[in-house]
Order: C-alpha cells, then structure tokens, then sequence
C-alpha cells in the first residue's frame, strides 16, 4: 500500500464522517427547533464536503477571483 492509496482512502473516509457527523449534528439542531443554525451547518457541511472530496477546489476558487479582481496579469 502506498502513500498514495493512503491518502485516497482517507480522503473518502473523512467525507463519508463530515456527511455523517454533519447530518446527525442538523438533525439534532432541527430537533430542537434551531432552524437557524441546522441551516447553517448544512451550509458549512456540503462546503466542508467538496473541500474534502476535491482539495484542489480551494485552489479553483481564488484563481477565479484573482482573475475578476484583476491581481492576476
């Protein structure tokens, strides 16, 4: 087993425990009428998900925005 295939296989296992952790957490928050903060945290649960899933997505994000801010020549 290489590093690698270590680090794929953590990187499907930490996405599968935020999903995981994440819906029980919202569903505990909707349970007690937190509407508010179940949103939330559904929010930060799927950009906490793709962050995860596709790391280079960060990477992506602030290109994109060096672009239309015009930092980027």
């Amino acid at each position: 087993m290489d590093f690698k295939s270590l680090l794929d296989w953590g990187s499907e296992q930490g996405g599968y425990l935020i999903l995981f952790a994440g819906i029980i957490f919202v569903l505990i928050l909707a349970f007690r009428r937190h509407f508010i903060g179940a949103i939330g945290t559904f929010v930060i649960l799927i950009i906490g998900y793709a962050v995860v899933k596709n790391p280079t997505i960060l990477g992506n994000i602030s290109e994109f925005f060096t672009e239309k801010i015009g930092l980027k020549k």
